[in-house]
């Protein structure tokens, strides 16, 4: 949890005996989380709002502080996303996902958001729909292995790439999101260099199932994704529908699609470029 967090306005917003509230630090929420579908991976996703000033961890409570659900977000300014938003089974259908959905909303909101993006699963989207949310397309994760050998112009990210990932970021996704680079306390993976400069990257971070591969067009997003072969076991890749080049390549690599999920977004459109998208950083911030 952030630190400085209170029990904001919003928590005095009840389904009968369900309190929404900043998570305290002793609560089982990776628990509460794989019990609601999401399965042991998603203690991953926490570590970032939990760690970062930047985000927050919002759970459903009952009166003896039993939870129920939990949300992430992550403040970008402008923008903000939610992630990881669940429900037990036997707690469904009571309102509690939408009560969690705005709370989150409205701590983004507070945080200088105009829109709030999310993916989501078939299961979560009516939620979505009915708390003022609009579908703009969906994602697709594949699994595989890339072919070898690495291709040339791929190196080592560097401290001083910095920068430009962060441009490379923004030109992408249309977001300031350099919160998420400064949680790093160092840059792993690859850049490609074109005429001395870099066109693209991948980077590993520790909260998602794979690594983000941004690039400014589909040749160093084909190199980036060769290179990924240095990894020493089949990847998790997430693409954007809409980047065809990607889904081509993954396809043509004998990738196996395992599921999707589809982006939405509360608030007016950001101006992002999936076409530059060969991975994204998870579901939780795109």
């Amino acid at each position: 949890m952030a630190a400085g967090s209170t029990v904001l306005p919003f928590s005095r917003r009840r389904e009968p005996r369900v309190e929404i509230r900043p998570a305290r630090s002793d609560e089982p929420v990776a628990r509460t989380l794989d019990e609601a579908g999401f399965g042991p991976h998603v203690a991953r996703l926490l570590g970032y709002p939990r760690d970062s000033p930047d985000g927050e961890i919002l759970v459903a409570a009952t009166g003896r502080s039993r939870l129920v659900g939990g949300a992430c977000c992550a403040s970008f300014g402008a923008t903000g996303w939610i992630g990881a938003l669940g429900v037990l089974p036997r707690m469904r259908r009571r309102g509690v996902g939408e009560l969690l959905t705005h709370a989150a909303v409205e701590w983004l909101e507070a945080r200088g958001a105009r829109t709030v993006l999310l993916y989501a699963t078939e299961m979560g989207r009516p939620v979505y729909d009915r708390s003022g949310f609009v579908t703009e397309a969906p994602a697709r994760a594949w699994r595989g292995t890339p072919p070898g050998p690495p291709p040339s112009g791929l190196r080592r990210l560097r401290p001083t790439d910095r920068d430009a990932i962060r441009e490379l970021d923004a030109a992408c996704t249309g977001e300031t999101r350099r919160p998420v680079f400064d949680m790093l306390p160092a840059l792993l993976g690859l850049g490609f260099e074109r005429d001395g400069r870099l066109a693209g990257y991948t980077l590993n971070t520790p909260w998602g199932a794979g690594p983000a591969v941004i690039a400014e067009d589909e040749e160093a997003g084909e190199a980036l994704l060769r290179g990924l072969v240095l990894e020493a076991q089949p990847l998790t890749l997430t693409v954007p529908d809409d980047n065809e080049a990607g889904a081509r390549i993954l396809s043509g690599w004998g990738f196996q699609p395992v599921n999707t999920a589809l982006r939405m977004r509360h608030g007016p459109p950001v101006g992002h470029d999936p076409t530059r998208m060969f991975g994204l950083f998870n579901l939780f911030w795109g």
